[in-house]
């Protein structure tokens, strides 16, 4: 009887990945967008307050709730923070414009009083918190707290003692524009101190959530082996990817 043929096993072969472990790879179940994130991590809270034998070492179902509200505030505490902020930055930019416009008409009056002469007008300029540029001219600095320093202790003293201090861009139109720039530069640190504050906090909430939703993967894998994909869909977990 002759010997039936076999067809031997391919050395060094990689033996095939279950399907169903890709499905349970938390990177593609655990969105990295916060909105998508903060909707998964209520659907697991919930899902878990309802799981009374469910339990990590580490983190109780209580304490994850709290995270979870901790996280979703912290979003909506960054959104209306930037979104408050985004008014006040047009506005000054509106009255940085508004300042070159002024500096304009504010050198030829100098000039006037300084009888045309280029170089006395010139020699003047700095007296008013003017910086010279490489282009031969003269402005304010770009950098909004000198500026701000510069229209206080020089432009503003200088304009209000020379002759020209009750004309159309004379004092009033320097002072009444000074007060409303100072103001918003102060809020616009503050926001922008409270929108920094909110991202580190939003962060480092993110971070324990995806940390412990992790887990809730895992501890769910190892307690359904055989239908732990319907138990992640029930979960919370119904997508794939994101």
């Amino acid at each position: 009887m002759a010997d039936q043929a076999t067809t031997p096993a391919t050395a060094g072969a990689p033996t095939p990945t279950p399907a169903a472990d890709a499905v349970v790879n938390p990177k593609l179940l655990i969105p990295k967008k916060d909105g998508p994130l903060a909707e998964v991590a209520r659907l697991v809270a919930e899902a878990w307050g309802k799981e009374t034998w469910f339990a990590l070492r580490w983190k109780t179902q209580a304490d994850f709730a709290k995270l979870v509200l901790e996280f979703s505030a912290s979003i909506t505490e960054k959104r209306s923070a930037a979104t408050a902020r985004t008014p006040q930055s047009q506005r000054l930019q509106e009255l940085d414009d508004q300042f070159d416009e002024g500096l304009r008409i504010l050198k030829k009056y100098i000039n006037e009083d300084s009888g045309y002469d280029k170089a006395r007008t010139d020699a003047r300029l700095p007296g008013f918190g003017l910086l010279a540029n490489k282009n031969g001219g003269f402005n304010l600095s770009r950098d909004r707290d000198e500026r701000l320093k510069a229209l206080r202790d020089l432009l503003l003293p200088a304009v209000a003692a020379a002759p020209f201090a009750a004309r159309e861009f004379g004092t009033a139109y320097w002072q009444t524009r000074f007060a409303e720039y100072a103001d918003l530069l102060g809020k616009a640190d503050g926001l922008a101190g409270k929108v920094s504050k909110s991202v580190s906090q939003k962060d480092t909430a993110k971070q324990e959530l995806r940390k412990v939703l992790q887990a809730v993967v895992y501890a769910l894998k190892a307690n359904y082996p055989d239908t732990f994909e319907a138990e992640l869909r029930a979960w919370g977990f119904r997508k794939e990817s994101y």
